[in-house]
């Protein structure tokens, strides 16, 4: 009976969510990415990434020396705007991912970074500082869909088939308010 229902809840969930045609799926999305693992300058958009990368920048037990981003200098338009310091390669397989898109639908670029293998910080674009903000409400989720229309993020499930655990976000400027 509880199985029952709970097949019953998600089909419905997907019904739901499938009836409003303003929800895309987010891996069809055209996010840019950009592997780094050396000292260079990388280019996305009107934006350079300089880089000093640093193969001994963290220390674990276990694996030895990791390296990771000493020093990220990003410019915008041969401008520079944002400095940012030691970087770790939070996965330490010697390279570290940034994804490109405008998570927050303002019309500026955001990027994340792995906390691990699953997870994602933000780094969300602040057009009045002119500076990308670590925003800590951000981090951890994962996006399954999303509708530019409403400014709504609808969260990925932890993994777990007994229980859909999905949630709604609100995109509200800079911030993310999940929707109860």
């Amino acid at each position: 009976m509880k199985k029952t229902l709970l097949i019953s809840l998600v089909v419905l969930s997907n019904f739901i969510f499938a009836q409003d045609n303003s929800w895309q799926e987010f891996s069809k999305e055209k996010i840019k990415k950009i592997d780094i693992d050396k000292t260079g300058s990388y280019k996305i958009e009107n934006y350079t990434l300089d880089v000093t990368w640093d193969k001994k920048l963290s220390y674990s037990e276990n694996i030895g020396y990791y390296g990771g981003i000493k020093k990220l200098t990003i410019n915008k338009n041969n401008i520079e705007i944002q400095v940012l310091e030691n970087l770790e390669d939070n996965i330490a397989l010697g390279t570290i991912n940034f994804n490109f898109y405008d998570y927050n639908l303002d019309g500026y670029l955001d990027f994340t970074l792995p906390i691990n293998s699953r997870w994602l910080m933000y780094y969300i674009f602040n057009p009045q500082t002119n500076q990308f903000e670590h925003l800590e409400d951000w981090d951890y989720l994962r996006i399954q869909k999303i509708d530019k229309k409403n400014k709504l993020i609808l969260s990925e499930p932890d993994g777990n088939a007994m229980e859909d655990n999905r949630k709604i976000y609100k995109i509200n400027g800079l911030n993310i308010i999940e929707n109860k």
